[in-house]
């Protein structure tokens, strides 16, 4: 027997931006459901389509298994009543009570249930526990009520388990489940019986419906990359739209339409920007990266040439108005526009965006940072931008470009509100990635300065992403940041600048900022560079949040992380624990080049340590500090440390104080391993 169940849930049209985290949210509530009553299966599957999400679980056998538990009870010294109630609600007698320490106890048994009776149960908890981003409720005629809630009203439920139809009515949603589904909204019109999944999929298709939505994005990846390459372009890789496009059609059907020449004077990013947000176009170019007069695009329904005319149409008016503003916005200049930034509320407690901007001038160092800092949000003030918000930097950097500033300063200006996130590039120019340092450290700065944090996943101003840019900033560019400055000298500055504004910022600001960073710091070791968490915590406690270095502290993490799957860092980490179990204050090195012993065994050792330090910016250097660590462990055993002479057990413990230091420097505190 197949024991398949296959549910379909066929509603109107889901957003397309909801759909493909849905696959896997419905994949995971349903699949707890199905353990939560005890149901035995072999895999699940979650297909999606602008209007169905289609549920198909694998060999689920035919009855629940028996499941047992203990139930704790009333404590034993309770009224009799509530010992009573509690046999009760369980369906036992006091016979079965099991008395152990200040509470009774009960074994449940509870036998395994007929799969198919549970069924309708399992839909009503998918309904109601589905985490769409939003939902809606619609009113039941019949029931003459509202609806549970689900992200568009839903027309049929079909339900087939084992080949055979699941007959249940859903009185959240006031259906009755059947054995038909519908295709294609305007290809097809009747209902189609299904008498599994293979019927299904197969009928589907049939009936112009792409199911799976991988295969869907790909077959329009493909396709349209085709129609492309028939006139010598190809598509401008997006997948944001790729994935948009997907949760718009059933099944897409193809078609290239044209620009007319005389909006091809536009930049770029205005024709690209202008097709994908208002009208879901594709941009097509040429071979050598330069845009073509054409787009691509695709319809539901197979097109004519009154719907191809009306696709042309209608981007033609979407650039008359970019083509105007663009005009407009080139009259201007970017010093014209910056001077009324005043006019732009940053936040109600931190001031404007021109207050933003003088803080920032505040920790700039260079004539390009200067200029680059002054200009950066002018083209907030531009009408391109208040028509394409998603082109803030952008349109600075264009119009910059055009009014003769140097190369350095409209570079930064587009570069500036880079990275947007974990998944998103640093700046490549030095300018843009100091500027993008101080756009970021200010905003976190003011809003946890005024008690504004995320709290549980809500995270309305982003910080969490800010403190992850400026994670990535410090870490993944190439050239320091900080020029020199500690991260702190730089909080610091911006805590005054805002203070010369009369805007009043919490005393503790400074410690729950590099608090903040850090925390994103190990979440950045941790997720993008693949770190062990307890190595990025040995790491971490290495320094004191004053002293933290986030560059270092992920060079670090990266050597400690390498050295503890190898089989010598047993002897390190033993060798280290043995080191810092003798020395009782790190602080009382001297200079290892003055000092020379009479004992061969820290002779040995003093060279060791001293070869350790000239390597350990090199590859040899994990070899030679395990032949260090060695050297501990067997001078340790041979020789007395804590020398009666106080000038020899000096000299011993700095030797032990010179590699313990080295261990904390180039791998963190180790011993929490």
């Amino acid at each position: 027997m197949q024991q398949e169940l296959l549910i379909e849930f066929l509603c109107e049209e889901i957003p397309a931006r909801f759909q493909k985290k849905a696959i896997s949210d419905a994949a995971l509530t349903f699949k707890n459901i199905l353990n939560s009553y005890g149901a035995i299966f072999f895999e699940l599957k979650t297909l999606i389509s602008p209007r169905r999400i289609t549920i198909l679980v694998n060999r689920l056998q035919q009855r629940t298994k028996s499941l047992s538990e203990e139930r704790r009870g009333p404590k034993v010294s309770a009224p009799q009543i509530a010992i009573d109630g509690f046999l009760k609600d369980n369906n036992m007698n006091s016979d079965d009570l099991i008395s152990r320490g200040e509470y009774y106890y009960l074994n449940i048994h509870v036998e395994g249930t007929e799969i198919i009776e549970i069924i309708p149960d399992m839909i009503e908890d998918f309904i109601k526990k589905m985490p769409w981003p939003k939902s809606m409720r619609w009113y039941l005629e019949k029931q003459k009520t509202l609806s549970a809630f689900w992200v568009r009203p839903i027309r049929s439920i079909m339900c087939i388990y084992d080949e055979t139809p699941v007959q249940a009515f859903i009185e959240s949603v006031g259906l009755d489940t059947c054995d038909y589904t519908f295709g294609h909204r305007f290809l097809s019109s009747e209902p189609i019986r299904i008498f599994d999944f293979e019927d299904y999929a197969y009928k589907l298709a049939k009936n112009y419906v792409m199911l799976d939505y991988k295969k869907k994005k790909h077959f329009i990846d493909i396709e349209m990359a085709k129609a492309a390459a028939m006139m010598g372009l190809c598509p401008q890789y997006d997948e944001e739209l790729l994935d948009e496009v997907t949760g718009l059609v059933e099944y897409p059907f193809i078609h290239i339409g044209s620009i007319d020449e005389k909006f091809m004077s536009l930049p770029q990013e205005v024709l690209s920007t202008s097709m994908k947000i208002h009208q879901k176009y594709f941009t097509l170019i040429y071979p050598n990266s330069m845009i073509a007069p054409f787009f691509g695009t695709m319809t539901t329904v197979p097109g004519t040439s009154a719907m191809y005319a009306g696709l042309d149409r209608v981007l033609r008016a979407r650039l008359s108005d970019a083509m105007f503003f663009y005009n407009e916005d080139k009259d201007v200049t970017l010093e014209a526009f910056a001077q009324r930034l005043s006019s732009i509320v940053f936040h109600e407690k931190l001031g404007s965006m021109s207050q933003k901007v003088d803080r920032m001038m505040s920790i700039a160092n260079s004539k390009h940072e200067h200029r680059a800092v002054a200009l950066c949000k002018a083209d907030l003030l531009t009408q391109m931008v208040g028509e394409f918000p998603e082109l803030q930097g952008v349109m600075g950097a264009i119009y910059a470009k055009i009014q003769q500033e140097e190369k350095d300063v409209y570079i930064a200006i587009r570069e500036h509100y880079s990275p947007m996130g974990g998944n998103d590039d640093v700046p490549d120019s030095y300018t843009g990635a100091r500027v993008a340092f101080f756009d970021k450290l200010d905003t976190l700065v003011g809003f946890i300065g005024i008690g504004i944090y995320p709290t549980g996943s809500k995270d309305p101003f982003a910080l969490r992403r800010a403190a992850f840019s400026i994670v990535m900033l410090l870490c993944d560019f190439e050239e320091d940041i900080l020029e020199n400055e500690s991260l702190t000298w730089y909080i610091e500055t911006l805590i005054g600048s805002y203070l010369e504004q009369g805007i009043a910022l919490e005393q503790n600001t400074l410690e729950k900022v590099k608090s903040f960073i850090i925390d994103r710091l190990k979440v950045y070791m941790i997720e993008k560079k693949k770190i062990d968490a307890k190595v990025v915590e040995s790491v971490i406690r290495s320094y004191s949040v004053e002293a933290i270095d986030c560059s270092k502290a992920l060079s670090k993490a990266v050597k400690l992380n390498k050295l503890s799957v190898i089989p010598g860092f047993d002897i390190i980490k033993t060798a280290y624990k043995r080191a810092d179990g003798i020395i009782s204050d790190k602080m009382s090195s001297i200079n290892l080049n003055n000092v020379s012993f009479t004992n061969e065994n820290m002779n040995e050792l003093l060279s060791y340590v001293l070869e350790s330090i000239d390597k350990q910016d090199t590859e040899e250097f994990l070899e030679v500090i395990i032949k260090t660590s060695q050297c501990v462990l067997d001078t340790c055993d041979n020789v007395l440390i804590n020398d009666s002479d106080e000038n020899i057990k000096k000299k011993n413990i700095s030797v032990l104080v010179a590699y313990s230091n080295l261990i904390t420097k180039n791998f963190g505190e180790i011993s929490l391993l």
